[in-house]
């Protein structure tokens, strides 16, 4: 959580630089749902980002999602589960030239990538260390220059997951290490920073 922390403020610190024309920082937030593929679902899940967008169509991230997996009036039953990403963010609306007019206020946003997982089970001590990768789509809605809404749906592979998300152990010694499926569907708010405003998203 540490090095969580000091990254997202090292990346911050950026925005004390100067801008060119083409470059974007923006900080993300967002609540939603997490359905493990095949399983129950919980809506338990939250979300922060960092954005940069080096030009109109390519940038990165840096993001944090944590959910905690519960089933009511069921003690020991569950999971908290925490991740770190860097991905690679495309702009798919000016990829495929899905602008028709400047003042549009509607964008849509790709993005790629890997990293750190940690899954803690409620029946069980220890943790369990995961690599993951995660990939999904951004639509926004433009609500002023420095703010818009968006949408995300991000499907997440993890690798190496000794504990399912309900908090038990893979059975079988030929099920472990299993590759954990998660869904997570999300709404939140997009804060753009530095005198470019959302100049990429939305010029």
């Amino acid at each position: 959580m540490k090095k969580t922390i000091t990254l997202c403020m090292l990346a911050l610190s950026f925005c004390a630089f100067s801008q060119s024309k083409n470059e974007q920082f923006s900080l993300e937030g967002g609540y939603g749902a997490s359905i493990p593929v095949a399983r129950f679902s919980d809506f338990r899940h939250y979300e922060f980002a960092f954005r940069y967008m080096a030009d109109e169509q390519w940038g990165f991230k840096f993001d944090f999602g944590s959910d905690k997996f519960r089933k009511k009036d069921v003690p020991n039953y569950g999971s908290d589960y925490f991740r770190v990403s860097a991905q690679v963010v495309n702009n798919l609306a000016r990829t495929f030239n899905l602008k028709y007019h400047s003042d549009t206020r509607f964008n849509l946003l790709a993005h790629a990538g890997l990293g750190y997982s940690n899954m803690k089970s409620q029946r069980y001590p220890g943790q369990d260390n995961i690599v993951h990768i995660i990939f999904g789509v951004t639509p926004q809605i433009k609500i002023t220059d420095r703010v818009a809404f968006y949408f995300d749906s991000s499907f997440i592979m993890n690798f190496s997951q000794d504990y399912d998300y309900n908090g038990a152990r893979y059975k079988n010694e030929t099920d472990p290490p299993s590759v954990g499926k998660l869904l997570n569907l999300s709404a939140g708010l997009v804060f753009y920073l530095g005198k470019n405003h959302g100049d990429s998203d939305w010029r």
